[in-house]
């Protein structure tokens, strides 16, 4: 009751509000909808990707909206479905399908050029509009594409570095035309700081300024200890209205102190209590650990690494890949 869906109208018809959920699923593509009392009462259907968590709470008390059960193309929200990787692609020496067979549903790297591996989506990403990265060619090669990633922590200016009313306006212009053609958008990818919730923040107000909308968050987090992690995705979830999923596109246990690197005993404990968390919540629709590659830098530190000093699957690797 009083919420409403942004955008994706099918099309609208005069019907009483308790046949809406009936109609919606009696008609084709129809995912969702909202009823109000406009014209004496109008239906409108919906269609895309959509959750629940999709909706937002209006002022008007007689609106109604709903989600059909049988939404064939809803968010993955089992526990294999979630896991992805987040594939370097300065890593020459090693193959992304060192990955396939197992618990992984998805891949990307941080641009539109595709990955291809049998059973494994490839989730193409516009890094930012700025230091050589081209809108209208991520535009292009990301057409067709189930769901596509923002800009990465531009709140950083030695990442994405995009002010908020700077993304708003690369977003309208080359990532949410992808809408129109089934895609859901996550947003810019923010790092687990104060300064990047901030941005958020903003760049949301912005948005909504311009008519562009989000259908989840990406965020990142590194760091020591579980509790520290899933609080800070629930405090940025919060703070934004509690009603986006989450997709967590890098994570990783460290102490970002190479005099003082974490055990592997501990990477691994983390990764096993964080994965069993991250799949319990039902929000959390999505992750990625850092690390698919050999070596990392001695801030982060090497027992993060997916992949062995030999090319193949290190022990935290086949754990991430095949096990929990």
């Amino acid at each position: 009751m009083s919420c409403d869906f942004h955008g994706n109208d099918l099309e609208n018809v005069q019907i009483k509000p308790e046949l809406c959920g009936g109609k919606c699923s009696a008609t084709p593509r129809c995912t969702h909808f909202t009823w109000t009392q406009w014209n004496g009462g109008t239906f409108w259907m919906k269609m895309g990707p959509v959750s629940k968590t999709n909706a937002f709470s209006t002022n008007d008390l007689t609106m109604v909206c709903g989600v059909t059960n049988d939404n064939p193309i809803g968010p993955l929200i089992s526990g294999a479905s979630k896991r992805g990787i987040a594939w370097p692609s300065e890593n020459k020496q090693d193959s992304p399908n060192i990955f396939s067979g197992g618990k992984i549903s998805w891949i990307y790297n941080w641009s539109p050029y595709k990955i291809n591996i049998h059973g494994i989506e490839f989730v193409p990403m516009l890094w930012s509009t700025n230091k050589g990265h081209n809108g209208n060619q991520f535009y292009n090669q990301a057409k067709g594409a189930k769901v596509v990633l923002g800009f990465n922590e531009p709140e950083r200016s030695d990442q994405a570095n995009m002010n908020p009313v700077e993304a708003a306006r690369a977003w309208t212009q080359y990532i949410e035309p992808l809408r129109a053609q089934g895609a859901r958008l996550g947003s810019p990818a923010i790092a687990s700081t104060e300064q990047g919730l901030n941005w958020m923040r903003q760049f949301l107000n912005e948005l909504n300024k311009v008519g562009g909308h989000i259908d989840f968050l990406a965020l990142h987090w590194y760091g020591r200890g579980v509790d520290n992690f899933i609080n800070w995705i629930i405090k940025v979830r919060k703070h934004l209205g509690n009603k986006y999923p989450v997709w967590v596109t890098e994570f990783a246990c460290t102490s970002w102190n190479p005099s003082q690197p974490v055990s592997q005993q501990e990477v691994n404990e983390f990764m096993r209590q964080s994965i069993a968390r991250l799949d319990s919540l039902h929000w959390v629709e999505r992750y990625s650990w850092f690390g698919a590659q050999r070596q990392l830098n001695v801030a982060l530190g090497s027992t993060n690494c997916l992949i062995a000093p030999n090319g193949q699957l290190s022990a935290l690797g086949q754990q991430y890949v095949h096990g929990f």
